[in-house]
């Protein structure tokens, strides 16, 4: 599911739980269940205005939407600092498809976020609790295989008061080939 970074938060020890082989269970389930049994990707899915989609000859990416999420539903508690990130902020969602016979690689590193204020802002730096995602969520990379589909959650660094996203460029590299693919999605 999501990548490990082997870094441990203090007082948690790793309790390799799974519910099934592909879905990792946080050790912290019970202590932060979730506000309802939505998911975030049915959650963004739910409150998205109008799905914008770009086709390549190698993909197809849909950024279904990029409304705001509360950090403490979704985020692991021990990264936020009630002084400066208590609140929401905004998380884009893309389903993905490679259309092409090659594998493909979607890094949220390579997501750009241009602000109503025309200002580009980058992913943020918090955490997504696995958990809280819904199937096939992915979120830092993910590699899709010929014909394969993904989901890919990208949450957006603290923008400044009154600015939201307005357009969302997402880069993705081509094997063999010259130029990297640019995908640019308006944010209606």
């Amino acid at each position: 599911m999501g990548e490990d970074d082997g870094i441990e938060p203090y007082g948690r020890s790793r309790q390799p739980q799974t519910r099934d082989a592909d879905r990792p269970v946080s050790p912290d389930r019970d202590k932060h269940p979730p506000a309802a049994t939505t998911s975030l990707a049915d959650a963004v899915a739910q409150t998205a205005s109008r799905p914008t989609t770009v086709d390549t000859q190698s993909l197809s990416a849909t950024l279904v939407g990029v409304p705001r999420i509360d950090l403490e539903e979704f985020v692991y508690p021990h990264q936020l600092d009630p002084d400066r990130e208590a609140g929401s902020r905004p998380v884009a969602l893309f389903d993905l498809k490679n259309c092409s016979d090659q594998r493909l690689r979607w890094r949220s590193a390579r997501t750009k976020f241009i602000g109503s204020d025309e200002y580009t802002y980058q992913p943020a730096q918090l955490s997504l609790e696995p958990d809280q995602l819904g199937p096939g969520c992915h979120t830092r990379q993910v590699e899709l295989e010929p014909g394969s589909k993904a989901r890919m959650v990208t949450l957006v660094e603290q923008l400044p008061q009154g600015v939201e996203v307005a357009k969302v460029v997402q880069t993705v590299p081509r094997t063999g080939a010259a130029q990297n693919e640019r995908l640019v999605f308006a944010v209606e």
